[in-house]
């Protein structure tokens, strides 16, 4: 009787054992894709805020102007940025960037540069649905005050 009971505890363990491996590997399965959903978005908030055009900007590598696409920025450099296919191909270091802007001394070094994706004022995203951040008028010394006094700024509020 006792040898019956150990059979079928024997039977159930290896089924057990089945279900618990299938879970295991489930619940890794969906890490992963739990952590390729938040990759993705990522990326696609990065397009958003910094694929666009880059006017009156030019890439130190091409010379190309004005930048469409990811515009990386030294924040070593005083006024060094470069496209996309120029950070491409420097690689992080490991390539090289032509300079084909020759009134411009940049260093070949890597450890003298640190680019990061770059976007300034005025930037213009190439991306639909993204709002674009509103453009505040300047209030001029001759209009009113927008404090409402009446007067005119530069009497008001412009001191």
């Amino acid at each position: 009787m006792e040898q019956q009971k150990q059979a079928a505890a024997a039977e159930i363990d290896p089924k057990q054992a089945e279900v618990d491996e299938k879970a295991a590997k489930r619940a890794a399965i969906m890490a992963k894709v739990a952590a390729a959903t938040a990759e993705r978005e990522k990326q696609e908030t990065q397009k958003a805020n910094f694929f666009g055009e880059h006017p009156g900007i030019s890439c130190d590598g091409c010379g190309a102007a004005p930048l469409v696409g990811y515009r990386y920025h030294c924040s070593k450099c005083a006024n060094h940025d470069v496209c996309e296919s120029c950070f491409d191909l420097w690689g992080n270091g490991k390539g090289e960037i032509d300079n084909q802007l020759g009134g411009q001394k940049l260093s070949i070094d890597p450890a003298d540069h640190s680019f990061k994706v770059y976007r300034d004022k005025s930037f213009k995203s190439l991306v639909k649905g993204v709002k674009q951040e509103p453009v505040v008028k300047k209030t001029k010394p001759n209009e009113p005050c927008p404090c409402g006094s009446g007067k005119k700024y530069k009497k008001c509020c412009g001191k």
